[in-house]
């Protein structure tokens, strides 16, 4: 079938709006068509080269739609079901999803990096026949998307997904950092870095996990007054304050039980061993350049510092994205607040430069 989908060529390339072919599901893989797509910080990382794929791509992966045929072997899912694409295959085979690790499904690595499907072919091809890859085996930058069914999470009839698309990627990465890697208890204190997408996620989820003292940071004033609208109880411009030493001041002079660094910068990773107290943890949220190292002082150790990963919020998909679903419909997730703009395809590229200086929280595409 023919469909239009935002291609990128290469590295700071703009996005080109092409006519693609689109091969039907194969076995254990269903076809969507797109309903809505967020565009998240790691899309515009591909696209600057922090992150490396092959091209050409169709980014994308923060997406939802309906169900519009399922290739052999799917029985959970059948055309009009709702679906939410999740990063994750969750393929049920490898170590890690037998482990209940579906955050760490060794087919998600081949989605990422080779950006293919579990087979490791492509579904997009160009007029004239050339392989198109597509994000997360995803490409939600599109009419239609291909996806291993363990990445396709039916969610109730009812769900609009024109704002649920966010929990595909950005609120299950945030929230699920907070409620799955962290597992904030009341009464405990926690500080965010960065207050995009993910960053006002996190800052939801430690919201409703308890936290009374929940403090952001970000240099711009829109997400600072858009995370205390959202949860925060406090927030510092980095720009203006020395952001630990006012971290440490409101919170009587300890520190937090979780900072959580949701940029993406080595830098900021390491400011968040200045925030917490001792036996705090550090919560490593965003992807920094991947021939970086982040330096920590190692007198933290001796006062049980802490730093951890935390990939996709720890996930569970088929559990954690129906959950975050309901979280939203009972009024406690807030997500249309978090959107910023709803756009047409054709207004990826001014999208992408308004991420770029750090304007908005989220723009999401919307589909005919």
């Amino acid at each position: 079938m023919k469909i239009k989908a935002a291609v990128l060529r290469g590295v700071n390339q703009p996005f080109e709006i092409e006519e693609l072919e689109l091969a039907p599901p194969k076995e254990n893989e269903v076809l969507v068509k797109t309903t809505a797509s967020g565009i998240c910080h790691s899309d515009y990382s591909v696209a600057h080269g922090i992150l490396r794929c092959p091209f050409p791509i169709v980014l994308g992966h923060e997406g939802a739609g309906v169900v519009e045929s399922v290739g052999p072997g799917v029985t959970d899912l059948k055309p009009g079901d709702k679906v939410i694409a999740s990063l994750t295959p969750s393929c049920g085979n490898c170590s890690m999803c037998k482990e209940s690790k579906e955050f760490m499904c060794s087919g998600m690595g081949k989605l990422l990096t080779d950006c293919t499907q579990l087979d490791g072919t492509t579904r997009h091809k160009t007029a004239s026949g050339e392989d198109v890859y597509t994000l997360c085996g995803v490409g939600s930058f599109g009419e239609y998307m291909v996806m291993p069914v363990g990445s396709a999470i039916k969610v109730p009839d009812d769900t609009p997904l024109d704002t649920t698309c966010l929990i595909g990627c950005g609120v299950t990465t945030g929230t699920g950092a907070a409620l799955n890697t962290a597992n904030v208890q009341p009464g405990e204190a926690t500080a965010v870095i960065g207050c995009g997408g993910v960053g006002l996620s996190i800052i939801q989820g430690c919201r409703i996990g308890g936290s009374t003292i929940i403090i952001a940071i970000d240099p711009m004033e829109e997400k600072r007054e858009l995370a205390l609208s959202l949860g925060a109880t406090h927030a510092i411009n980095p720009f203006e304050e020395d952001a630990a030493a006012k971290v440490k001041e409101l919170t009587g002079g300890l520190g937090v039980h979780y900072a959580f660094e949701a940029l993406g910068r080595v830098e900021t990773m390491q400011q968040t061993w200045d925030m917490i107290r001792p036996t705090g943890t550090c919560v490593i949220v965003g992807v920094a350049s991947l021939d970086q190292s982040v330096k920590i002082p190692s007198a933290g150790l001796l006062a049980e510092y802490e730093i951890q990963g935390s990939c996709y919020g720890s996930s569970t998909p088929k559990k954690d994205i129906p959950r975050f679903v309901e979280l939203y419909k009972s009024g406690d997730l807030k997500l249309d607040e978090m959107i910023t703009q709803r756009i047409g395809l054709e207004d990826i590229g001014r999208a992408f430069e308004e991420m770029g200086r750090g304007e908005g929280a989220r723009s999401v595409i919307m589909y005919g």
